[in-house]
Order: structure tokens, then C-alpha cells, then sequence
């Protein structure tokens, strides 16, 4: 009784600092898109900030990676009567969300990290924030995409 309580209160703290860490992410991302949308529109320069908040955008992907697998590795303590209580099909689109959700934000770090090499490779400002807007518009939409189908029944 008592393991099952540890298993579940480590593994409910690890889902609370990932989503606290996807808050943090959609903070970083409306602002780098604010700036770099303004920074498109507007011909404004590529500032340290707009670096800054393109690495913080990647940081936060990478960290929702490592909080991500330690949720899948780590045992969530499921009883029998929350099983058995559940359709076949909807028991077994659970199970598989975990593998969509994985494919999908892996995709969106391998964008988001070509869009910072792209970005800083770039030697025209408005060029940079373009493909900022691009290939980080293209990742959020992938991590949008893994997550609507959790809220799907």
C-alpha cells in the first residue's frame, strides 16, 4: 500500500513539473512569435533577445523531452476496476497516445532545432525572424497535433 502511494506521488510530481514546464514553454512562444512576427512586418533587427528567447524556445522542447520519458518509464499505478471500467477501444487509444505523442514531439524538436540553424545561419535580420516564424510555427503545430488527441473520446 505504501509503494503504491510513493509510485503514484513521484510520478504525479513529475506530471506537475512537466506541465509546469509546458506553461513556461507557451509563455516563450507567444513572445518569441510576437517578436519575431513584429520583427518580420516591421524590418527589425535580430536582438540578443530574439536569440535569447530562440534558445529558451529549444531548452523548454528539451526538457519536456527528458520530463516526457521519465513520465513513460516511470510506473503509473493503474487499478483494476479504472481498467475494467473503460471501453476496449478506449483503453487501447490510451495506451497508443503515449507512442503518437513521443513521434510527434520528437518531430517538433528536429524542426525547431532546424529553425535555430537555419535562423542563425541567416544574414538578413528580417530573413532570420521569417525562418524563426516558419519552423517554430511548423513545431507548435506538431506538439498542437499530439496533443489534441488527448482530449479526443
Amino acid at each position: 500500500m505504501t509503494l503504491t502511494a510513493i509510485v503514484n506521488n513521484e510520478h504525479h510530481i513529475f506530471k506537475m513539473v512537466h506541465t509546469f514546464i509546458s506553461m513556461a514553454f507557451l509563455i516563450v512562444a507567444i513572445w518569441l512569435f510576437y517578436r519575431a512576427l513584429r520583427g518580420f512586418f516591421q524590418n527589425r533587427l535580430y536582438t540578443r533577445t530574439d536569440k535569447v528567447l530562440s534558445y529558451a524556445f529549444i531548452v523548454n522542447l528539451y526538457l519536456q523531452l527528458i520530463f516526457g520519458f521519465i513520465l513513460v518509464i516511470s510506473p503509473a499505478v493503474v487499478t483494476v476496476q479504472e481498467i475494467a471500467s473503460q471501453d476496449t477501444i478506449k483503453l487501447a487509444a490510451k495506451r497508443f497516445w503515449p507512442v503518437e505523442h513521443i513521434v510527434l514531439m520528437l518531430f517538433a524538436l528536429f524542426i525547431a532545432n532546424l529553425g535555430l540553424i537555419f535562423s542563425s545561419s541567416a544574414q538578413i535580420d528580417k530573413e532570420k525572424h521569417r525562418k524563426v516564424v516558419v519552423y517554430y510555427a511548423f513545431s507548435v503545430v506538431l506538439i498542437a497535433l499530439s496533443l489534441g488527441s488527448t482530449y479526443l473520446e
